[in-house]
C-alpha cells in the first residue's frame, strides 16, 4: 500500500512539473507597467522582469557590458510600442539563469515587438536553438534595418574610420568623448585568427557564432583576412587583455590592403560579405 501511494505521489509530482512547463510556455495578455531598457520590461501579471528573447539591445547602464550607443532610443521605442499599446501578449518560454521571464511580445495590433525593435536598428539578433521559432523574422528584420540604414546602421555610410591604436588609447565612455559603447568603423592589420575572433595588435573583432549563423550558410573562412588590413563596423567594448573588443554589427568585412604590400601596392577596396544581402 505504501508503495502504491508512493507511486501516486511521484506521478502527481511529475504532472505538476508538466503543468508548470506548460504555464511557462503559455500566452498571457497583460499591461506593461515599466520599460527597463530596449529588451526588458515589467508587466502587471508577472513578478519580476520580462526579457524579450531573440534580440539584444544596447545596455542602458554600464556593468559587465558598457553603456551602448542607441540604448536610450531602444528603450524609448519599446516604451512607445508597449506602454502606449494598452495590452500586450506575451508568449512565455520559461526563465533564464537570472530568473527573468523569457518572452516574445506582441502589441495590441499583433505586431511582433521583438522583431520591430530589430527592424528599427535598435537591437541585434540573439537567437538560440531552444527559442528559435521566430529567428527568420528577426533575421529579415535585421537585414531590413541594414538595407535602410536605421538605428545602429544610420552611421554606416558617413562615419569616420578610426585606427585601432587610437581607439585603444581612448576607451572612456562614448558619453564622455571616448569610444566605449560607440558604433564605429575601425581599421587594423590582422595578426591572428582564433575561431570567430579576428585579432590585431590593439583590437579583437568578434563575430558571435549565433549571430553569424543568421547570415552564413556553412563555415566561414576567416583565414582569408590573415595579414590583411581590414575595416569592420561594430560596437566598441574592451577585451580582458585590455585591447579594443569590437562586436561586429555589419555582416561584412572590407579588406583595404595586404599587409606585405600595404605601403607600395594597396589592393583595391572590395567587400567580402559573409553572405550577400
Amino acid at each position: 500500500m505504501k508503495r502504491k501511494w508512493g507511486l501516486i505521489a511521484v506521478y502527481a509530482f511529475l504532472f505538476a512539473l508538466f503543468l508548470l512547463q506548460e504555464c511557462d510556455r503559455s500566452k498571457i495578455v497583460t499591461a506593461v507597467t515599466s520599460v527597463i531598457d530596449g529588451d526588458s520590461l515589467t508587466v502587471r501579471a508577472l513578478d519580476g522582469t520580462v526579457r524579450l528573447i531573440g534580440i539584444d539591445a544596447p545596455e542602458i547602464r554600464p556593468g559587465s557590458k558598457p553603456e551602448g550607443q542607441f540604448a536610450e532610443e531602444a528603450r524609448g521605442f519599446l516604451e512607445q510600442m508597449t506602454l502606449d499599446s494598452g495590452k500586450v501578449t506575451l508568449e512565455l518560454h520559461g526563465k533564464d539563469t537570472y530568473g527573468r521571464h523569457l518572452a516574445y511580445v506582441f502589441d495590441s495590433n499583433g505586431t511582433f515587438v521583438n522583431g520591430e525593435i530589430v527592424r528599427q536598428g535598435l537591437a541585434r539578433p540573439l537567437t538560440y536553438e531552444e527559442t528559435s521559432q521566430y529567428s527568420s523574422e528577426i533575421r529579415d528584420a535585421y537585414r531590413d534595418a541594414f538595407s535602410n540604414r536605421r538605428g545602429i546602421f544610420s552611421l554606416y555610410d558617413n562615419s569616420q574610420v578610426y585606427e585601432a591604436s587610437f581607439v585603444r588609447r581612448n576607451l572612456n565612455s562614448y558619453k564622455s568623448g571616448g569610444f566605449m559603447g560607440k558604433i564605429i568603423w575601425i581599421e587594423f592589420i590582422v595578426t591572428d585568427i582564433n575561431g570567430f575572433s579576428i585579432i590585431g595588435n590593439d583590437v579583437v573583432a568578434r563575430v558571435r557564432s549565433e549571430e553569424a549563423a543568421l547570415f552564413v550558410q556553412g563555415s566561414i573562412d576567416f583565414q582569408r583576412f590573415y595579414r590583411k588590413r581590414i575595416r569592420v563596423y561594430g560596437e566598441v567594448w574592451q577585451d580582458t587583455s585590455g585591447k579594443v573588443l569590437i562586436l561586429l554589427r555589419d555582416p561584412g568585412i572590407e579588406i583595404t590592403g595586404a599587409f606585405q604590400f600595404a605601403n607600395v601596392f594597396p589592393l583595391a577596396v572590395f567587400r567580402a560579405a559573409l553572405k550577400s544581402f
